[in-house]
């Protein structure tokens, strides 16, 4: 962030700033370009479990009750409590909020750019170029999250730093007090604190180097006053709303234990060599897909590997090459090691937006090493205007899905809204809970950071008809034996509800499933369709899913679903029992070896072999086993279950247990078969 002059072959400093003056008409524009993509863009909806608590918090700022998660984000929530004095509204303060924080990051990439390598004009408009257009900072500014504000303060604080440095020191009795800088250092600790490890690391090289050449230290005695006042304006009133600073920083250091058990290179429940290469893995997955919305853990289409290619085409010639003597280059590589190793070693690595902080140095990176001395104006300004070009086509669907399709969460809430009356229906939701506090606050909630059974158990003693689960997959079996009454409250629908996960990773699609008695399901709502087949990946098919099911998903090419979070999984079917049936599956296994045997209400009558690729595998039901005018409940026992992740040493993020993945059940009358 220092100045290079002194390079050999650079332009005197007096002509970079007359370059500066001349330009003012780029930074316009590129604040323009940031302002008209990020505003048209916002989201429609919230999209994150985060973006929930922080709605809930621009009502209620409560840091003990998650409102939002500590340390409590004051200065972004006093931010988006401004623009709620435009329009009353949570989704808009807050997106809004990203959106201008999104253009002002995109400004001061090239303001840095342009202090920090006067000479070429061009690596600053290609950097900014690069960040401003590449997906996770395009459609992170249009969510309800605080990693772009964040990102912008700590680049604004940067530049307020790396501006008071290139002040010259020598022959003159004292430099100025860095004002600003201090004050908006201390504040941008308000806004996103976990951003700011490169700010400081910053500020203590500069330090000492004044050390190390003698300089007076008076004016860092300013420094640590001003930055002390900017963080007490947002410390003191989060404190005391919290209950003092004891229970302040109690709440933060249980917050970071949580967060060191479950996201950091420690919680990853492996020998540290596995653990260090399944984050490496997983960091590569999630910066290419917050690059190129395509993974290493994702079949490579052909699509993907254009995109892929063109990643490689703008990013490795640049690289190559760089310049290591150079100040700014080696600043730059100092930044993004060090922002790198903090996501490594503390982050979760599944969400591209905590990746947001390595998008500035590595695009000022690549947009140096294209402005070599040894490459034409005319190549860099193609490189820029193609690259941008690229990265518009590639974003602006994912974007436009953005504004336009509610996150699944809302998605999900707002089919429950409208089918199922909030006095006669409990919602237990899991992951979407903010989502359901939030969306649903007339419904009875039986999971507020824990499930709570008791609350299940009074609801349903009170006239409850529904029960509404969200997030199917996240409840264990004993929660879901509390939800069912131990299975005689069965499934009325089951629906998933999507969307493209590269628009945002989490939440990218929720499970919803409908209990209702089973005395009140319709015997013939259990009948198979006219040809005799259950689709098991269909939509309308989830009344026949008991225990053990998994989302619908395209498994090897194929619509169905994986079985595996019990052993046992089971179907409910009606059947005339007037014959013997043929039984007909069609399946595969995932660990190998794989048996499953098949009851009928508890009694065995076939054990199978399933393989590892899809087959159909086929079994006889007699008649003597099909109960008369009540539903049959049709079991697959499997002998084991295996987790993806662990069988391949993290090359795959899949971390459920599975046991095999079923496509189809067709049962055929065998008086038919032998005609």
């Amino acid at each position: 962030m220092i100045n290079a002059a002194g390079t050999e072959g650079l332009a005197p400093l007096k002509q970079s700033r007359g370059h500066l003056r001349q330009d003012r008409w780029v930074p316009i524009a590129l604040a323009i370009i940031g302002l008209l993509l990020y505003l048209t863009f916002r989201s429609s909806s919230l999209d994150d479990f985060d973006s929930y608590s922080f709605a809930l918090a621009l009502e209620t700022f409560d840091v003990t009750l998650q409102q939002p998660q500590p340390p409590g984000f004051p200065i972004y929530i006093g931010l988006a409590r401004f623009l709620m004095l435009l329009q009353a509204d949570p989704v808009f303060a807050l997106t809004t909020l990203s959106a201008l924080s999104g253009a002002m990051s995109m400004l001061l990439i090239y303001l840095l750019a342009r202090e920090g390598v006067p000479y070429a004009p061009q690596v600053a408009v290609l950097g900014a170029l690069l960040f401003g257009l590449a997906p996770v900072t395009w459609l992170t500014s249009g969510k309800a999250l605080s990693d772009m504000p964040g990102m912008m303060w700590t680049l604004l604080a940067l530049w307020l730093w790396q501006r008071w440095a290139e002040n010259p020191a020598e022959g003159t009795p004292s430099r100025p007090l860095p004002c600003a800088a201090a004050l908006v250092t201390g504040l941008s600790l308000g806004v996103r604190p976990q951003n700011t490890l490169p700010l400081m690391l910053f500020i203590g090289w500069l330090f000492t180097e004044d050390l190390v050449n003698h300089r007076s230290l008076q004016l860092w005695l300013g420094v640590l006053a001003l930055g002390t006042v900017a963080t007490l304006i947002w410390l003191v009133p989060t404190a005391i709303a919290t209950g003092g600073f004891q229970a302040y920083f109690a709440t933060i250091r249980h917050h970071a234990a949580h967060v060191g058990r479950a996201d950091s290179l420690l919680g990853v429940a492996a020998p540290l060599s596995d653990a260090f290469r399944i984050r490496l893995i997983a960091l590569a997955d999630t910066l290419l897909i917050s690059l190129i919305g395509t993974g290493v853990y994702a079949p490579l289409s052909s699509s993907a590997t254009w995109r892929l290619l063109a990643l490689a085409a703008m990013t490795v010639p640049s690289l190559i090459g760089l310049d290591g003597r150079s100040r700014w280059t080696r600043l730059l590589m100092g930044w993004l090691f060090l922002v790198t190793a903090q996501t490594l070693l503390l982050e979760t690595l599944d969400r591209p937006r905590l990746l947001l902080p390595l998008l500035p140095p590595l695009t000022l990176l690549v947009a140096t090493g294209w402005a070599k001395r040894r490459y034409s104006h005319y190549i860099v300004g193609a490189v820029a205007a193609l690259g941008a070009l690229v990265m518009l086509i590639q974003t602006a669907p994912w974007a436009a899905q953005l504004s336009q399709a509610p996150a699944p969460p809302t998605q999900a809430t707002t089919y429950i809204l409208n089918r199922y009356p909030a006095e006669r229906t409990l919602v237990a939701a899991a992951g979407s809970f903010r989502a359901a506090q939030v969306e649903l606050p007339n419904y009875t909630l039986a999971y507020l950071y824990r499930f709570d059974a008791a609350v299940v158990d009074h609801a349903l003693k009170t006239g409850t008809e529904f029960i509404a689960i969200l997030d199917r997959d996240q409840f264990t079996p004993e929660a879901i034996n509390v939800l069912s009454q131990g299975s005689t409250w069965v499934t009325l629908e089951d629906q998933t509800f999507t969307r493209d996960r590269r628009v945002h990773s989490q939440h990218d699609q929720v499970r919803l499933q409908i209990l209702v008695p089973s005395a009140t399901l319709p015997p013939e709502a259990l009948a198979l369709p006219s040809d005799g087949c259950l689709y098991v990946g269909g939509a309308d098919n989830g009344r026949h899913l008991g225990e053990g099911w998994f989302r619908p998903e395209e498994i090897a090419g194929v619509p169905g679903r994986w079985a595996g979070q019990t052993l046992t999984t089971t179907l409910r079917l009606m059947l005339e029992p007037t014959t013997d049936y043929a039984l007909r599956l069609h399946a595969l296994a995932y660990p190998a070896g794989q048996r499953i045997t098949l009851r009928i209400n508890g009694q065995t009558i076939s054990t199978l072999t399933l393989p590892q690729a899809w087959s159909y595998i086929e079994a006889r039901l007699p008649e003597s086993e099909i109960p008369r005018a009540a539903p049959l409940t049709l079991e697959l026992v499997h002998a084991r279950a295996e987790s993806p992740f662990q069988v391949s040493r993290g090359t795959s993020s899949d971390t459920r247990l599975l046991t095999a993945a079923y496509e189809s059940l067709c049962l055929t009358p065998l008086e038919e078969t032998s005609d």
